[in-house]
């Protein structure tokens, strides 16, 4: 299958979940996500959740780990296809952009260099580490301006799929994929070490 067969595949896959399989599948994956990590004093990047899309519902995770963490998100510019990062804090005030990204109106930028780990979304990924998002690249360019030591966790309410056989080279791979089955360390070396 090439890279669009698969992504649409899987944007099918996600149609066909009810709401009530949505949030249990995000419930199990957050609570493995914190049997594994608390990531305690670090900076976190995480993802908000598109509802529409059926993405893994990151609140609940999100204030988990606020609580020993600072957490920041992104902010999405459609014109380069970058993001930017904005601290969260109790006062943070989101509006709905036209695609459906939840995103702070007002906030503290985060150098992307401070950033310890990065929870990701995706469609789809393999054994390797290797995601399909949705295409336009943003978490590619992010990824691979974060420091070597940054651990980057995707979650996936899907098995992993097969090796990917077109990767392209401007990919960036992932550390650990989180699953309702649990968690995949793909192999991919970095500079870091997770604190549980």
């Amino acid at each position: 299958m090439t890279r669009d067969e698969i992504r649409e595949s899987y944007r099918n896959k996600r149609s066909e979940l009810s709401t009530e399989q949505c949030l249990y599948f995000s419930q199990v994956i957050t609570n493995n996500f914190l049997k594994n990590w608390d990531f305690e004093g670090k900076t976190i990047d995480c993802f908000l959740t598109i509802h529409r899309m059926k993405e893994v519902d990151t609140s609940a995770l999100i204030n988990r780990l606020q609580k020993k963490n600072q957490i920041c998100v992104p902010v999405s510019n459609f014109n380069n296809n970058s993001m930017r990062h904005v601290l969260l804090n109790d006062h943070t005030v989101f509006q709905e952009t036209t695609t459906g990204i939840p995103e702070p109106v007002v906030g503290e930028d985060v150098n992307i260099k401070d950033i310890d780990v990065v929870i990701v979304p995706l469609l789809a990924v393999d054994q390797n580490g290797n995601r399909l998002g949705y295409g336009k690249g943003f978490y590619d360019r992010f990824l691979a301006e974060c420091k070597p030591s940054a651990i980057f966790i995707g979650l996936t309410m899907f098995d992993i799929h097969d090796d990917f056989t077109d990767i392209d080279p401007y990919d960036i791979p992932l550390h650990y994929v989180v699953t309702p089955k649990g968690i995949l360390k793909t192999g991919v070396e970095y500079e870091g070490e997770t604190d549980k």
